[in-house]
């Protein structure tokens, strides 16, 4: 039901590297429609400075849309319907591409639906390759089918040498998920990205749903944006730098 048989993928001839220092931002955008924005950059949107990597969960795309925030993207659908895709996009003007996508093998509990991650590769200023997963992770299953589940999706980026960014909507609203996570995190040598003032991350049950992680990166700022007026979740921010 719902499982889509297409992916959106727009086409960029951007051979230029990300900055030294860049900005990434992970959202879960809660199926809101952004159609009407789909060539003015997110900046138009919200209060920020240049951002350089957009790592978007719950991202509606209509049929051949080819821009989000006037960005090129890949898309992870996890549901497509009649005129729309919904799933993780991960946007940017810089050279990328796309390195896999990992629809999951259970579906939810009720609504039997999947959901979904894409991992891509980025060209950084060193001239290393940063690779990122986008991921938004299954919700309403046991915790042992929610391990699982990373367990498959770690399994394409365990081999995988050199920076690392991992980031999205995680759903660990309970402390055995959250447990999972850290030690899968662990697992590949990451770091989490803290904030100075963390009150605007989506929790549930006192545990927050949002994260971004990496390695190989030299961590600049954070910040986590207050803005209940578009999303039942809120935008985090990360400014990296090459060592």
């Amino acid at each position: 039901m719902l499982k889509p048989k297409t992916s959106p993928i727009t086409h960029s001839d951007s051979n230029h590297a990300l900055p030294e220092c860049f900005t990434l931002l992970t959202w879960n955008l809660q199926k809101v429609d952004f159609s009407h924005h789909i060539h003015r950059p997110i900046e138009n949107l919200l209060d920020i400075e240049n951002v350089h990597l957009l790592s978007l969960q719950e991202a509606a795309v209509k049929h051949q849309q080819n821009r989000f925030f006037n960005l090129p993207f890949f898309m992870a659908p996890n549901i497509e319907t009649q005129n729309t895709f919904y799933g993780v996009v991960t946007a940017s003007d810089y050279k990328q591409s796309a390195h896999h996508q990992c629809l999951t093998q259970s579906r939810e509990l009720g609504w039997m639906t999947h959901k979904t991650a894409i991992i891509t590769q980025h060209l950084l200023a060193d001239g290393q390759t940063l690779t990122h997963v986008n991921i938004h992770a299954i919700n309403f299953v046991p915790n042992k089918t929610f391990k699982t589940e990373l367990r498959l999706l770690w399994n394409n980026v365990t081999d995988t040498q050199g920076p690392l960014i991992v980031s999205g909507d995680f759903n660990t609203w309970n402390k055995a998920r959250l447990l999972t996570l850290l030690n899968a995190t662990n697992q590949l040598n990451l770091s989490k990205v803290t904030y100075p003032d963390s009150r605007a991350i989506k929790t549930l049950n006192r545990q927050p749903l949002d994260y971004i992680f990496y390695r190989g990166l030299m961590l600049r700022d954070s910040k986590a944006l207050s803005v209940p007026d578009i999303s039942d979740h809120n935008p985090l921010l990360a400014s990296f730098c090459t060592p």
